[in-house]
């Protein structure tokens, strides 16, 4: 008797072969959910990025109504001959963040959770020997960003004479196509001599000096530093000039052709190039080179 209650005992007890099931069944499980959380992860990140730049296009036309209908000008040096950003000046760096940062009421609006350190606004200037404004001594100093502006669109004289002689502040009146303007976009940083993955290896332009730009900078303080970039599952974020905000894929085409600012015969080419290029104003100028 004892025996046989003995061997009805063994008999709950799993075989190896039932263990290995559990565990196959377990792993494939795994290898299943895993992937669906990540996706719903980055999910979430997006969402967020998209609020923070709708917020944000909310934020840049408020400022634009209190500024006679004007944009921000995308970074100017306070004590410096006609606010040029000249390296080495010492000189406080006043940006279109800074300006808009009244109307947002938080500096992490300009901030994804998939690279909150993106742009190292604070740390970039100081090597060029320059600084951040204090944003009126608020706390609000932008120390970084993930997302880049329209150079185009926030003109300044911000980083100096450009070469067609356009340094004029834009006023929101003149945008014929304010639903097809691209005002703040996810983005990135890149270093002078730094390479640029996301731009063609064949980017080369029309005449080989202004081509490269985008892909290996030559200066540390232009439009081609901060160059869009897709996060996101291959998504990056762009809001226009009527307030809306969207989500593309890195390499999606936008509508939009303006005449090619480095272009001497007037000819035109598209206003963007995504992602690395959404700088330039359709119909107006386009500074990709492609």
């Amino acid at each position: 008797m004892v025996k046989a209650e003995g061997e009805k005992l063994k008999k709950h007890g799993f075989t190896l072969i039932e263990l290995l099931v559990v565990i196959a069944i377990i792993a494939i499980l795994a290898a299943i959910l895993f992937p669906v959380f990540a996706q719903a992860k980055q999910a979430a990140k997006k969402t967020a990025a998209l609020s923070n730049l709708k917020q944000n296009a909310t934020a840049v036309i408020m400022y634009n109504s209190d500024s006679d209908d004007s944009f921000a000008q995308s970074a100017y040096c306070l004590g410096t001959p006609n606010g040029y950003v000249i390296p080495g000046s010492g000189c406080q760096v006043y940006s279109a963040y800074d300006a808009i940062i009244p109307y947002t009421k938080n500096k992490d609006i300009f901030l994804d959770q998939a690279d909150p350190k993106a742009i190292p606004w604070k740390t970039l200037l100081t090597p060029l020997g320059l600084s951040n404004v204090t944003s009126g001594g608020q706390g609000n100093a932008i120390e970084f960003a993930s997302t880049g502006l329209n150079f185009g669109l926030f003109e300044d004289p911000a980083v100096g004479p450009r070469l067609d002689g356009n340094d004029l502040v834009v006023n929101a009146g003149s945008i014929s196509l304010p639903s097809d303007t691209g005002m703040f976009y996810t983005a990135r940083y890149v270093k002078a001599g730094e390479t640029n993955k996301d731009v063609p290896t064949d980017f080369t332009g029309r005449d080989g000096v202004y081509g490269p730009r985008y892909r290996i900078p030559t200066g540390p303080f232009s439009s081609v530093n901060f160059a869009g970039t897709a996060r996101f599952s291959d998504s990056m974020i762009i809001n226009f000039v009527d307030g809306h905000a969207k989500s593309y894929k890195g390499k999606a085409s936008l509508g939009g052709l303006a005449p090619d600012i480095y272009a001497t015969d007037g000819s035109s080419l598209p206003t963007y190039n995504l992602p690395y290029d959404v700088n330039g104003i359709p119909e107006v100028k386009a500074e990709g080179r492609t």
